[in-house]
């Protein structure tokens, strides 16, 4: 923070500080009134004093080494001469004890006259007299602190305040007498803190009210040390919030002591203790202090300087502890200084570090500043003699800046925390997508390496070595354990994502665990190990998914496989109060407690050498879907003696009735039980049936040759991925079928060959490098609708948001991967009909639209050549013809063909405009603007349906007529048809609407229809330019490599 910024802040802090304390000053000022002199206070006319009590500074008679009360009476006569003197101050100053320093005790004496009718009761507080005080009025004690005597032996000190009343029956003179003693405090004595008096009830509510503020501010102060104890417990255990707690304890301890010296109003502590806990207060409150902001001293400070200071403060503590009062008092001037250093150090470090280093540090130094302005107004008010009300706010305002400090930095933490938090769950789920994507990935290399391995295997099997066919079966058994692991991967992600649905049925467990011992005994080859099912072929049936059931066991039994080196793996069971209790029992290495605690966390294994293999999820897995069928799971297991895994589901019939329907089903087991094996082998080893198994290994290994010229009637299908293998394997598919594949390994050569040919279908993966399929989509929606070109993405994704996306990109459909080859046939039979009856729609409009002759427009024509025939038979002659040439071109075949030549549609619209031109004369003005040797190939009725826009809706809607322009150029590669007119032009409104009417609507069909099939074909479509008033243009670009382009 700039310095002068900081320097006005502190100010303008420090200027309100003292303003709100002069404002209090003023607000609880008593009003004008008497004060002693001589030892009398006349109060007779003063009417105030039935709303207000005073403090009775003055001057005071005072008796030095003299007690005027002997045994509670006040001799009329009085031989000493009094000496008068200020009060409150302390009798041992010079200048008030002149020739006498060494004054032991004394009598106060002040006459106070009084108006009777006014009040009768009336009341004194005193706060402090040291050491020791009676309080006499007409010679009646009215009250006490400790026993003031005449030598030390006899006197007992006590200061603590006290309020003494007394009932004025007769007269009005109070004649008040305070007798003290004082043999311990050898730097003050006497009435050290001003006296208050007034009428009883007025007294006791002054009273009352600088106790509540005192009680307020402690209030105040405790919460705040309170709540930094809770931050620093349920927070990072900041110790600087335990410092910060123990200053403000110590500040409710000063203001409980001093001022109105509660503590010991409710507490008597004997006067040695009442001046031993001030002056450790004072220095526990410089030690907090210090190390509260000891963190922003300089080096050498908060190192040796901070030692050099503890040392110090612990020396002081043991001398208060260990000293009587009256050396306390001598040694006051060191123990003020030690309390004094950091209350000075404070501001001025804090200052320097706001400038230099955090702005928060603000809060710290405002708070010292308020902290600082307290202690010199509590100094100032002492030595001017001013009394006032206890003033609590600004220590308030000090722990309140001390808070703001820590609760912002507390909520930044806490933020830090948040930010970290997301960031690690963002990391996380990361992580998952990117296992996922990884698992995905590889499912289906690995499934096409098992395929080839096998196949290899049984192909050569007569004719290769021992050592080839061991090295193949161990290329199977390192698959199917990968295989392991992908299938662990993807279910995590299903489990995290709540993707999986369960299936339940009554299932044989016995039946279940019997097929899973059998695929999984190739794990015990090579080791003395043998799988065991224990389960009783009478066990009653489990309500299970049957799919997961298996998983469930082969995780725990491949599990248990890994980790035992000999013996026996059992499967067990047992039926107890409706539940099946099903074990997995092992004499492997055993887990240790610390292990068992957390092998159910995803990603944990135990820590041996065995453990090396894979990502440790497949019990975090099981536990999970035991969950998700309503049981539980848990382990037991000591170290080197095996563990035992344990889990529940609920059991279809109740132990009793077992026999009956679980030897049906596991008859029904065994009548299918050779076949549905071997799906239950391909299902736990994750490799599913796909499309490319269809496909002979020499397709796989041979290049195709090229593809013969499309032949009439196919469907042109581009197919995008990044992998040539998957490419290969859609071209299997699609052999024996109706279309033609063209291929891309790439987004950016999809919209490449897009840009070429015209396609019936686009099949895209969706995980490429560069260009996601999802991208490659919405770029493709960019220019086509969902029906003028149909977009079928690969997933290997299911999830609801990964289908999402492809919908919101403009997606038609998708397949998920592994591929079934019927169901993909059957979507890209669907979508390529789609696309084939809009196309086929689109034609038949364009078609329509130009057969649809209007009635009228040929009964003027005939209107026309009628009335030449009588006046001019030559242009009746040539109408004739172009009429001719009209109608034969309207209904060519042509028009319902993909495309056609520049010169049919130009002919075409020369007789349109002959024929107008001959019916309107001059109002129809035509020019034409045709370069040579432009040879191009456009959709068929593209260019006159925009001539006939221009001359029914642009010129003849006015009776002037005007100019019709047709341009045809050729600028580069580029070819530009515009058509313009110099008519009534078109709204704005109107006009951003124009192209966006139904198709079946029946103004403006001719704009829409064009519009949309120069999008199909070439990407863009009209544009349209016009002023109302001053005329339009519509026109369009054909790219040179567009210009022939056809579908088939």
């Amino acid at each position: 923070m700039p310095k002068r910024k900081l320097i006005f802040i502190s100010l303008i802090f420090l200027f309100m500080l003292t303003g709100c304390r002069v404002l209090w000053l003023h607000f609880f000022a008593t009003p004008p009134h008497p004060v002693p002199v001589h030892g009398e206070l006349d109060l007779r006319n003063w009417d105030p004093i039935t709303d207000h009590s005073i403090i009775v500074d003055g001057q005071w008679e005072f008796y030095p080494n003299m007690f005027l009360i002997q045994n509670n009476d006040l001799p009329q006569s009085i031989a000493a001469e009094p000496e008068y003197i200020q009060v409150p101050v302390s009798w041992r100053m010079p200048a008030m004890t002149g020739d006498n320093p060494n004054i032991g005790f004394g009598t106060y004496r002040l006459r106070i006259h009084v108006d009777p009718d006014k009040g009768r009761s009336f009341g004194f507080h005193i706060p402090s007299i040291s050491s020791s005080s009676e309080v006499y009025v007409n010679g009646q004690r009215v009250g006490q602190s400790g026993q003031p005597a005449d030598r030390k032996q006899a006197y007992k000190p006590l200061d603590i305040p006290y309020t003494a009343y007394y009932n004025l029956e007769n007269g009005a003179l109070l004649d008040l007498v305070i007798q003290v003693a004082n043999f311990d405090d050898t730097t003050k004595g006497g009435i050290v803190r001003s006296i208050q008096f007034g009428l009883e009830n007025v007294l006791d509510r002054d009273k009352l009210f600088a106790a509540d503020m005192v009680r307020f501010a402690c209030v105040a102060y405790m919460i705040h040390a309170l709540y930094g104890v809770v931050l620093y417990f349920v927070g990072n255990r900041d110790k600087r919030l335990l410092y910060f707690s123990g200053m403000i304890t110590c500040i409710v301890l000063g203001t409980l002591v001093d001022g109105e010296r509660l503590l010991f109003a409710w507490i008597p502590f004997n006067y040695e203790w009442s001046i031993k806990i001030l002056f450790l207060t004072m220095i526990s409150g410089g030690f907090f202090l210090l190390q509260s902001i000891r963190f922003r001293l300089p080096y050498w400070l908060r190192t040796t300087g901070s030692l050099i200071y503890i040392i110090a403060c612990i020396a002081v503590y043991i001398s208060i502890l260990l000293l009587p009062a009256s050396t306390i008092f001598m040694l006051r001037g060191v123990y003020i200084v030690t309390m004094f250093i950091p209350c000075l150090l404070a501001p001025v470090v804090l200052f320097r570090s706001t400038l230099s280093s955090s702005r928060d540090n603000i809060f710290l130094l405002l708070a010292a500043i308020a902290s600082i302005n307290s202690l010199i107004w509590l100094f100032v008010l002492y030595f001017l003699r001013v009394h006032m009300v206890s003033y609590p706010f600004d220590l308030i305002i000090a722990t309140i800046c001390f808070a703001s400090y820590w609760f912002k930095r507390y909520f930044q933490m806490m933020d830090e925390s948040r930010k970290l938090a997301t960031k690690l769950q963002r990391a996380d789920k990361q992580k998952d997508d990117f296992l996922t994507t990884v698992a995905h990935e590889l499912r289906n290399p690995l499934h096409g390496i098992l395929n080839i391995s096998q196949s290899v295997s049984d192909r050569e099997k007569d004719t290769m070595g021992l050592k080839s066919a061991k090295d193949l079966e161990l290329l199977e058994t390192i698959g199917r354990r990968m295989s392991f692991m992908i299938n662990d991967l993807l279910d995590l992600a299903r489990i995290k994502e709540n993707r999986i649905t369960l299936q339940q049925s009554h299932v044989s467990l016995h039946s279940v665990a019997a097929t899973v011992i059998d695929m999984l005994q190739f794990l015990t080859q090579g080791k003395p190990l043998r799988l065991s099912n224990q389960v009783q072929p009478s066990f009653p049936l489990v309500i299970a998914d049957e799919n997961r059931l298996i998983q469930i066991l082969i995780n725990l039994l491949h599990n248990a496989v890994k980790y035992s080196y000999a013996g026996e793996v059992a499967v067990e069971a047992r039926a107890e109060n409706g539940w099946a209790i099903i074990s997995v029992r092992d004499a492997g290495i055993g887990m240790n407690a610390d292990v068992l605690e957390r092998i159910f966390e995803p990603y944990e294994q135990a820590a041996h050498p065995v453990a090396g293999g894979g990502f440790g999820l497949g019990l975090s897995i099981c536990k999970q879907l035991v969950e998700m069928h309503g049981g539980t799971m848990k382990a037991s297991s000591q170290p080197n003696k095996g563990s035992v895994f344990t889990f529940t589901l609920k059991l279809a019939v109740s132990s009793g009735q077992q026999s009956g329907s679980a030897d049906q089903d596991h008859t029904k087991q065994e009548l299918w039980g050779q076949d549905q094996r071997g799906a239950l082998e391909s299902a736990a080893t994750g490799f599913e049936q796909m499309a490319a198994a269809s496909v002979p290994a020499s397709a796989l290994s041979h290049p195709s040759h090229p593809q013969p010229s499309p032949l009439p009637g196919l469907s042109l299908v581009l197919a995008v991925d990044d992998d040539p293998v998957n490419l290969k394997v859609l071209e299997s598919i699609f052999a024996a079928e109706p279309y033609e594949i063209v291929t891309a390994t790439s987004g950016k050569e999809a919209l490449a060959l897009l840009d070429q040919r015209s396609y019936d279908l686009v099949i895209s993966d969706v995980m490429m490098p560069s260009m996601s399929g999802y991208e490659l989509t919405a770029r493709i929606r960019s220019r086509y609708s969902v029906s003028e070109l149909p977009v079928l993405l690969l997933t290997a994704c299911s999830r609801d948001e990964d289908i999402e996306a492809g919908f919101r990109a403009g997606a038609n459909d998708y397949v998920t991967k592994p591929m079934k080859a019927a169901e993909l046939k059957s979507r890209v039979k669907s979508l390529t009909k789609l696309k084939r009856s809009v196309n086929e729609r689109l034609r038949m409009e364009a078609a329509w639209l130009q057969a649809q002759i209007k009635p009228h427009f040929i009964l003027n024509t005939f209107t026309a050549i009628a009335e030449l025939s009588k006046v001019d038979p030559d242009r009746m002659d040539a109408l004739v013809e172009e009429l001719n040439n009209y109608i034969r071109l309207s209904i060519d075949f042509q028009n319902s063909d993909q495309s056609a030549p520049l010169e049919h549609e130009l002919s075409l619209v020369q007789s349109y405009l002959y024929i107008k031109k001959e019916r309107f004369g001059d109002r129809l003005q035509v020019v034409w603007n045709v370069e040579d040797a432009i040879q191009v190939q456009i959709p068929p009725l593209t260019i006159q349906p925009l001539v006939e826009n221009a001359v029914i809706h642009g010129i003849l809607s006015r009776a002037s007529g005007g100019e019709v322009t047709i341009s045809i150029t050729q600028s580069g590669h580029e070819v530009k048809v515009s058509v313009s007119d110099n008519g009534i032009g078109i709204e704005e409104a109107k006009l951003a609407h124009i192209l966006h009417r139904q198709a079946d609507a029946r103004t403006g069909i001719g704009l829409h229809n064009t519009d949309r099939r120069l999008k199909q074909f070439y990407g863009s479509g009209l544009k349209i330019d016009s002023k109302l008033g001053e005329g339009t243009t519509v026109s369009f670009s054909i790219a040179e490599s567009h210009a022939g382009k056809t579908s088939y």
